[in-house]
């Protein structure tokens, strides 16, 4: 049986990355393909080395940083043989598809490059998916982001390790107390490492945390899935537009339904255009 890991990766909790280094996450820009991607690439290079040190057949790399843009934000032509991408139009964030097209039964999941929820203190460059407009996106009453709608749309595969800015394991722990989280930098403790520093620690923390994999659990979430997308002062939602989704829809919150967490991110898109900036 292939034994394969599941990894995701977003690039605000990347190494190497803080607050003066802005303009090296935008996609397309001269500090991105300078600088950037080469802080990404090497976190996502330390965890691969792990997994293949520890017996990995197969990496299935979903890349999500700016989905919706076409390149990658590591150099792929870096990567082990081993790793996989999945077919996706552009890397958007289409989850039932990208599901679809790993194992049905792989050995875990890991986070990487991940940074805290909006609203977190002591974060780098934190927000929910897009903040503002918006504020928190909660199912089952869990507020999650970026780290929780990749490990959710992957619900029942062990959740491994969460690499990223130290304000992030906030998310993480409370989506699966079992996970490791493995910190790369930390604004409470003035922590800003270099790539050189971190990478034995993503390796070593990686290698440790698969190697502890009995004990790694995923997230535990049942139906029916509830979801509420919240929005900040200066926005609110078109409360004139007739929805087509088993939910509520006031100025300042939408409430929806779903049979699983992928058809829920869906309805996601549909309930994300109904918002507008106050006048």
């Amino acid at each position: 049986m292939k034994k394969q890991l599941i990894l995701i990766s977003d690039m605000e909790g990347a190494s190497g990355i803080f607050e003066i280094d802005k303009k090296s996450l935008y996609h397309g820009s001269d500090e991105w393909r300078t600088y950037g991607k080469d802080q990404m690439t090497s976190d996502v290079l330390a965890v691969c080395e792990a997994a293949n040190e520890f017996g990995i057949d197969e990496i299935f790399y979903y890349d999500g940083h700016f989905a919706g843009m076409a390149e990658h934000n590591v150099h792929i032509e870096q990567l082990p043989a081993n790793v996989i991408l999945p077919d996706t139009p552009d890397r958007c964030f289409f989850w039932r598809r990208i599901r679809g097209q790993a194992e049905q039964n792989p050995i875990g999941i890991i986070t990487v490059g991940q940074h805290a929820r909006y609203g977190e203190p002591n974060a780098y460059f934190e927000h929910t998916i897009q903040s503002p407009p918006i504020a928190a996106l909660l199912l089952n009453d869990v507020h999650i982001a970026e780290i929780g709608t990749s490990v959710l749309s992957f619900l029942g595969t062990p959740y491994v390790a969460n690499i990223g800015c130290a304000a992030s394991e906030k998310e993480a722990k409370e989506l699966c107390p079992t996970v490791t989280h493995i910190s790369v930098k930390s604004k409470a403790e003035s922590w800003e490492p270099t790539t050189a520093e971190t990478y034995p620690i993503i390796k070593n923390g990686v290698l440790r945390a698969l190697k502890d994999l009995d004990n790694k659990t995923s997230p535990v979430f049942e139906p029916p899935f509830k979801f509420e997308l919240k929005l900040t002062a200066d926005f609110k939602f078109n409360t004139e537009a007739p929805i087509s989704w088993k939910g509520l829809v006031t100025e300042q919150n939408a409430t929806w339904e779903a049979p699983d967490v992928a058809i829920g991110l869906e309805l996601f898109n549909y309930v994300r255009e109904l918002i507008r900036r106050s006048e």
